[in-house]
């Protein structure tokens, strides 16, 4: 099957939008990693005609996970509130489906990725930091401190692999689903608006590591043999490579509550490398400082390379407001809020600082 059909036994039509139950457990129900990369795209804003093209894979094997996903009570159709009973047991997966990529005739099935990246949650030998962290009183489980904590110990060694939790022989789609799994439980939009406390800047630290490590490893076809190879080798770093660990090591100070030694190294990571991720990460640490100034020009370079971006915009109105300057906040904060966005927490924020920011203007 190479093209979307119009319909699908027992889902209906392909133009409908999905949702995923609000009671499905993708654990409990040894959802396999092709399935969970699948169920992770559907947010009820696509259809599912669009959604099975989004995926990458190819249509009939889209078509048999969104199937197989339906019949264990994973999605909704319009208008439902509850999945209802699986009529029947799930269906067979063909054993070339188990694999994780496609295999030619001859090829051996290669194992299943398990439903997470693979990294040591016990957290061996706890620094008197990590041990703390550990017993902070945040909005994230036991599981997701022990993952951030164990990802941050690898972000500043030579293997991406290791930080992706995969094996060095992890072929192209193992890499992607890690890397979407990964996003799925520690991109830091996941927790806008939560408490964090110390876990936010080593969670903005680890995902920009891992996207790094993914970048990395899937640059060309090559990709996985020219980072082992430079694993092994002492190549000089490129400006790029440079400013990435500079950008690292300014994050370990900044969390360590060394936000003036943490600003210097963001200066120099982001003369060498001005990308926005780098600037908006020492916007927020000059606000720390109390160096608003600063901020605010960090937070210009910022939001002028992701423009729409409504949240690069709040962090500049911030800066603004943090140096007094409430009128130009007022203008970025209305400018955020004309930006289409589907995070309704950031919406929310947005409407409330430019709120704050009338009020103190009407003094």
């Amino acid at each position: 099957m190479s093209t979307v059909p119009a319909e699908i036994a027992g889902i209906g039509s392909t133009a409908q939008r999905l949702r995923v139950s609000p009671e499905f457990d993708p654990v409990k129900a040894s959802v396999r990693p092709d399935e969970y990369f699948v169920l992770s795209r559907i947010d009820g804003t696509q259809t599912l005609r669009e959604l099975l093209l989004a995926t990458g894979l190819p249509v009939d094997r889209a078509v048999s996970i969104v199937t197989r996903l339906r019949s264990i009570g994973a999605l909704l159709l319009p208008g439902e509130t509850t999945a209802p009973p699986a009529g029947a047991p799930p269906q067979s997966v063909p054993a070339v489906a188990r694999t994780l990529t496609p295999v030619g005739s001859g090829d051996p099935p290669q194992p299943a990725m398990p439903v997470a990246p693979v990294h040591d949650l016990s957290i061996p030998d706890p620094t008197p930091d990590e041990l703390a962290a550990l017993s902070e009183h945040v909005d994230l489980d036991d599981r997701g401190r022990r993952r951030i904590l164990a990802m941050a110990r690898l972000c500043h060694g030579r293997d991406p692999h290791a930080l992706l939790g995969v094996p060095s022989t992890a072929d192209a789609r193992m890499l992607k689903l890690a890397y979407f799994q990964l996003s799925k439980e520690i991109h830091p939009d996941r927790y806008y608006g939560k408490r964090l406390g110390s876990f936010a800047a080593r969670m903005s630290m680890v995902f920009e590591a891992a996207s790094r490590a993914y970048a990395r490893l899937t640059a060309s076809d090559k990709g996985r043999a020219a980072a082992q190879a430079q694993a092994s080798s002492d190549l000089p770093q490129t400006p790029q490579e440079y400013a990435a660990e500079l950008f690292d090591r300014a994050c370990q100070l900044e969390v360590g509550g060394e936000e003036l030694e943490a600003m210097k190294l963001f200066a120099a990571a982001v003369r060498m490398d001005p990308q926005a991720r780098y600037l908006r990460r020492a916007a927020s640490c000059a606000l720390a400082a109390d160096q608003p100034r600063t901020a605010v020009e960090y937070a210009k370079k910022a939001h002028t390379l992701v423009p729409n971006d409504p949240s690069a915009a709040r962090l500049l109105a911030i800066a603004f407001r943090a140096a007094g300057k409430l009128t130009d906040a007022e203008e970025v904060l209305v400018i955020a809020m004309a930006i289409k966005s589907e995070n309704d927490v950031l919406a929310a924020e947005l409407r409330n600082d430019l709120a704050e920011v009338r009020r103190l203007l009407s003094r």
